[in-house]
């Protein structure tokens, strides 16, 4: 019975880094995505080309919060659990900037079309 817990354990072990591989990797391609729908905006001249790269990061970054909550469960000591919740309010934080950001552009172009 013992052997077979830990061949779960392992199981799950393999499962959580390849989960969190995947999850990064949607991440870094929502990022790359994004930014080059952004400069073909850019290059197009639209107004709005912040939109689809504010849009990207913020995928991108609740991929990469869902690979750290995930990594939670390959944790062994404290000091892992410190630094990934340390990355998590990290995270979490450059996601209500990017949010902030994108309100923050609305009200600008809502106000510079009001004035055309």
């Amino acid at each position: 019975m013992e052997t077979f817990i830990e061949q779960m354990h392992e199981w799950l072990i393999q499962i959580s880094y390849l989960t969190v591989y995947f999850l990064e990797a949607l991440s870094l391609a929502s990022v790359i995505y994004s930014t080059f729908h952004s400069l073909l905006a850019t290059f197009r001249k639209d107004k709005n080309s912040k939109k689809p790269l504010l849009r990207g990061l913020s995928i991108a970054l609740t991929f990469k919060l869902a690979a750290e909550i995930v990594r939670t469960i390959t944790v062994r000591s404290l000091a892992e659990i410190l630094q990934i919740g340390a990355l998590i309010l990290v995270k979490a934080a450059i996601t209500f900037l990017i949010h902030w950001e994108w309100k923050s552009s609305d009200v600008m172009h809502r106000d510079v079309d009001e004035f055309e």
